[in-house]
């Protein structure tokens, strides 16, 4: 049977209240600007309690318990996000080779396609400004990410035990290298942090459903459907590499052990936009967001190559420039509100950041300073769980 919608009524004065705190005082909205009265419960315990005395049989015909967009969604003047982010780096489709042994096929490698996973924290806190005439909710937000690091680390030794070891010309770019060494050893690493401010827009669900209970009670039920969110921040984005790679017993340096350190630096500040649409029900809802924007890279790129009792050998190189680059986002999130306020999130999250200096793409074991690549384009991709609070 179909729900009963009870005859319309008339307008009554519409109050300016933080999400889901319709029963607040009013915040001193023009009494010109109306909404129909609510002439029962707002679907609290109450409702259900109530259904629970009569006679009705529990699981033949009473109703599920009742949640209404007023007391169920987003409710509260603060809000946190926790989250937990497991991203997987990859910066280009073939692996790098970097060192190999004449006497057998073994290299010396880095993975650019499959670098293993990293663990980052996200926390956001947000604050609910007023709700317009629209009906939409204006907040503005603080988020922290980051803290997890991308790591590799490769060995290669000589079959023969002897100085076989040699480094491909499109590494050396046929300057003095680690030809005729013994053994290789690299480290590679990779973090970003990224801090970011957002005001954000977010509509509401169409006002609630009247339905009537099997006992004969009017109840408020969530009217499900669609909405959209819209967001505009300022970020900063600082991604670091490192990269620490060393030879022992190298022959085209009489013997001597040598190490080739690489860091490079980005740090990036622009301004981001981004967009939602959530399908929202009582107890849950899916949403598909997408964020973006240009911002301007200070790149700092610094070598040190150094042989043990070699200092003629050695030398330091220091790159600085300045580059316009981009990053975007992409989530697909689903949530689950345990409470009025509490709610757990699960989902999958993309981001691709474009024209960066990554450390594996400076080895050319050149002492010559100037121009320096900065042409790398990282995409992380992987899963999301977290906690989301209101109060």
């Amino acid at each position: 049977m179909p729900p009963i919608t009870p005859p319309a009524e008339s307008a009554g004065p519409m109050e300016v209240v933080p999400p889901g705190m319709e029963d607040s005082t009013p915040l001193g909205v023009p009494e010109d600007l109306s909404s129909g009265p609510e002439s029962v419960p707002m679907g609290e315990y109450g409702d259900y309690h109530a259904l629970h005395q009569s006679n009705c049989d529990m699981w033949g015909c009473q109703p599920a318990l009742t949640a209404s967009s007023g007391t169920w969604l987003r409710r509260g003047w603060w809000y946190t996000e926790i989250e937990a982010v497991v991203l997987n780096r990859m910066w280009k489709r073939d692996d790098m080779t970097l060192g190999q042994d004449s006497g057998s096929t073994r290299k010396l490698l880095l993975k650019r396609s499959d670098p293993g996973a990293a663990g980052n924290v996200r926390l956001t806190l947000g604050r609910f400004l007023f709700r317009d005439v629209e009906n939409r909710d204006h907040t503005i937000e603080f988020t922290a990410f980051g803290g997890g690091e991308s790591t590799q680390d490769d060995t290669l030794t000589s079959s023969t035990d002897g100085q076989t070891l040699f480094v491909p010309t499109g590494i050396s770019d046929f300057n003095p290298a680690f030809d005729g060494a013994e053994s290789m050893v690299v480290d590679y690493d990779s973090r970003f942090n990224s801090f970011e401010v957002n005001y954000r827009v977010k509509e509401r669900l169409r006002r609630d459903r009247m339905m009537l209970t099997p006992g004969g009670e009017w109840v408020r039920t969530t009217n499900e459907g669609l909405t959209k969110q819209f967001l505009f921040g300022l970020r900063y984005f600082d991604l670091v590499d490192t990269l620490d790679w060393s030879a022992t017993n190298i022959s085209t340096f009489a013997n001597e052990d040598g190490n080739y350190h690489v860091v490079t630096n980005n740090d990036m500040f622009g301004v981001q936009l981004g967009c939602s649409l959530l399908y929202e029900r009582d107890r849950w809802n899916v949403e598909l967001m997408g964020k973006g924007g240009p911002y301007i890279n200070d790149v700092k790129a610094k070598s040190r190559f150094t042989i043990t009792n070699d200092e003629d050998s050695s030398y330091s190189v220091n790159n600085r420039d300045t580059t316009l680059s981009f990053i975007g986002e992409m989530q697909l999130v689903g949530r689950y509100h345990l409470r009025p306020n509490i709610s757990l999130k699960a989902g999958w999250q993309m981001m691709y950041v474009s024209a960066v200096a990554i450390a594996p793409d400076q080895l050319n074991f050149s002492p010559d300073e100037g121009r320096f690549p900065y042409t790398g384009d990282p995409f992380y991709n992987g899963g999301i769980f977290g906690l989301e609070c209101y109060w």
